[in-house]
C-alpha cells in the first residue's frame, strides 16, 4: 500500500466520475498521466477502484449518515474518491484502524495538506465510526438497493422477472468477480493442444480447446500466448454465440456490432479462414480495436464496414448473421461494476428500441435457410425474451432452433431453444443467446 497506488485511483474514479469511462480505461489513463507503472502499485490500485465502484451505493450511503450533508456536496472530486476508498476499507473490508491511518497519511501526500485540512474531521469521524449505519428504516427496495450495491430500479426488476429468492442470489453474486476464459485460437495454433500448464487453467467441460482461467498464472506466460493471438480471452457466453453461429468454411457471414472482434476472429476459425465476413461497427475507437483484433489473431477474411448497423449500406444474402447488438450489460455487473450506475430505465428503453431495430436489418440481409443469431450480455427479458417474441410475430418466417451445445439454462417465457448464462451459476457474465433458421 503506497501514496502512488492511492494517487492513480483516486485519479483513475475521478476520470471515470468525470467522463463515464470503464474501470480499466480509466486506471490505464490515471498511470499514463502520473506516469506510475509500478505493477504492485497498480495492481493495489485497481483493486481500490473495482471495490469502490462495485460497492459504491452502499459506501456513499454510510458515508452520508456519519459525515453532514454540505461536507459531502462541497468536496472536490479528489476529496470524495479519498472518502470512498476509506470508506471501503472501513464498512465493507473492515480493514485494522492501523490500515486506515496509513491510508490517510497517503491522502494528506496526495491531495495536498492545504486542500485535505477542512476534512480532517470527516476523515476521523469515518475512521472512528463505531459500525454499519443500519438501513432497517428503509423501503425494501432500497435496503436491498444499498445492501445488494445496485440501483433500486434494476432490483426491482429483477425481482419481477426472476422472484425475490433468485434476484437476491444474482444481486449477491455480482458482489465477487466471475473467472476469466480464454479459447485456443485455431487460426495461429493446431487444434488439440493443452495448456492447463501453460495458463494454470483447467479446460471447460464438454468445449474443445476453452479453458477457465480461475488461477492466476505463474510467469508471463499467459500474456505471452494472449499477445500472440494463440489464445483470445473471451468469456464464456461469448465464446457460446459462436459456437450457435457455427458458420462453415466458404460462407457468407454478418457480424452485427463486431467490435472488439472476438467473437470475428471465432467465427473466422470456425471457417478455416475461408469465406467472407463483414462486421459492422460504427465507433472509430471501438473498430481500430477490431483492426487490432484481427491483425493479433490471424483473421484475413473480415471487412470492417463502418456504418450505423440500424441502417446497413449492405447489398447481399449472408448464410449467418450473428447480432450482438448495445444492450444495458446487465450481465457484466460482477465484472465490471461500473456498468450498473451508468443504466436507467430511460437508457433502457432507448436501448430495446435499438435492438429491434438492428435484429430486423439484420434479418433483411439473410438468405433463404440461413442462421441468425441474437446475443446480449444483458439478464433482462425486456432485451432478451422480449425482444425475440416480437420479432418472430413480425417474420414468421424465422424459427427458433435448438442450439449445440447447451451449457446455460433454458430461456425464459417457454423459449426454451434459447440458452441463458448467469454469473452465480455458471462463475461468467450473464449472457442470453437466441439462434434462429430462416425458413
Amino acid at each position: 500500500m503506497t501514496a502512488d497506488a492511492l494517487a492513480v485511483a483516486i485519479e483513475a474514479l475521478s476520470w471515470m466520475g468525470y467522463t463515464g469511462i470503464g474501470e480499466r480505461t480509466a486506471l490505464l489513463k490515471a498511470s499514463s498521466q502520473m506516469n506510475i507503472n509500478n505493477p504492485s502499485d497498480l495492481r493495489q490500485a485497481h483493486k481500490w477502484i473495482m471495490e469502490a465502484t462495485r460497492f459504491q451505493n452502499r459506501i456513499d450511503w454510510f458515508i452520508s449518515q456519519v459525515i453532514p450533508e454540505n461536507v459531502l456536496k462541497d468536496a472536490p472530486h479528489g476529496v470524495r474518491n479519498l472518502f470512498r476508498i476509506i470508506g471501503y476499507m472501513r464498512f465493507v473490508n473492515d480493514e485494522t484502524l492501523a490500515a486506515l491511518e496509513r491510508t490517510v497519511n497517503h491522502g494528506r501526500q496526495v491531495i495536498g495538506w492545504r486542500e485535505f485540512r477542512p476534512y480532517e474531521e470527516s476523515i476521523a469521524r469515518i475512521v472512528s465510526a463505531a459500525r454499519e449505519p443500519s438501513t432497517e428504516r428503509l423501503q425494501e427496495s432500497e435496503r436491498l438497493s444499498y445492501e445488494t450495491c445496485h440501483p433500486s430500479w434494476y432490483v426491482r426488476r429483477l425481482i419481477i422477472a426472476f422472484g425475490r429468492n433468485i434476484a437476491l442470489r444474482i444481486l449477491r453474486r455480482n458482489l465477487m468477480p466471475v473467472s476469466s476464459y480464454a479459447r485456443v485460437n485455431e487460426l495461429k495454433v493446431n487444434t488439440g493442444i493443452s495448456l492447463e500448464a501453460a495458463l494454470a487453467a483447467r479446460r471447460v467441460a464438454n468445449l474443445e480447446n476453452v479453458y477457465v482461467l480461475d488461477k492466476p498464472a505463474k510467469g508471463n506466460r499467459r500474456t505471452q500466448l494472449a499477445s500472440s493471438g494463440q489464445i483470445v480471452i473471451q468469456d464464456l457466453g461469448s465464446i457460446m454465440a459462436g459456437l450457435a453461429a457455427s458458420p462453415e468454411p466458404g460462407q457468407t457471414v454478418l457480424d452485427i456490432c463486431a467490435s472488439p472482434g472476438n467473437k470475428t476472429s471465432h467465427l473466422a476459425a470456425q471457417m478455416a479462414n475461408e469465406g467472407k465476413i463483414f462486421s459492422v461497427e460504427l465507433s472509430f475507437p471501438r473498430a481500430s480495436q477490431w483492426r487490432k483484433e484481427m491483425s493479433r489473431s490471424g483473421c484475413s477474411i473480415a471487412t470492417l464496414i463502418k456504418a450505423d448497423a440500424r441502417k446497413l449500406p449492405l447489398h447481399i444474402e449472408a448464410d449467418v448473421a450473428l447480432v450482438d447488438p448495445p444492450c444495458s450489460n446487465s450481465g457484466i455487473f460482477a465484472r465490471n461494476p461500473a456498468s450498473k450506475w451508468r443504466v436507467t430505465p430511460a437508457r433502457l428503453k432507448e436501448l430495446t428500441t435499438t435492438q429491434r431495430r438492428v435484429l430486423q436489418e439484420a434479418s433483411e440481409k439473410l438468405a433463404s435457410g440461413g442462421t441468425l443469431v441474437y446475443c446480449t450480455c444483458s439478464i433482462l427479458p425486456e432485451e432478451n425474451e422480449l425482444i425475440i417474441e416480437e420479432f418472430r410475430k413480425k417474420n414468421p418466417e424465422f424459427t427458433l432452433t435448438t442450439q449445440t451445445p447447451i451449457l446455460g439454462q433454458p430461456g425464459l417465457r417457454g423459449l426454451t431453444n434459447c440458452q441463458r448464462f448467469y454469473s452465480h451459476l455458471h462463475d461468467c457474465n450473464g449472457y442470453f443467446i437466441a439462434r434462429m433458421r430462416k425458413d
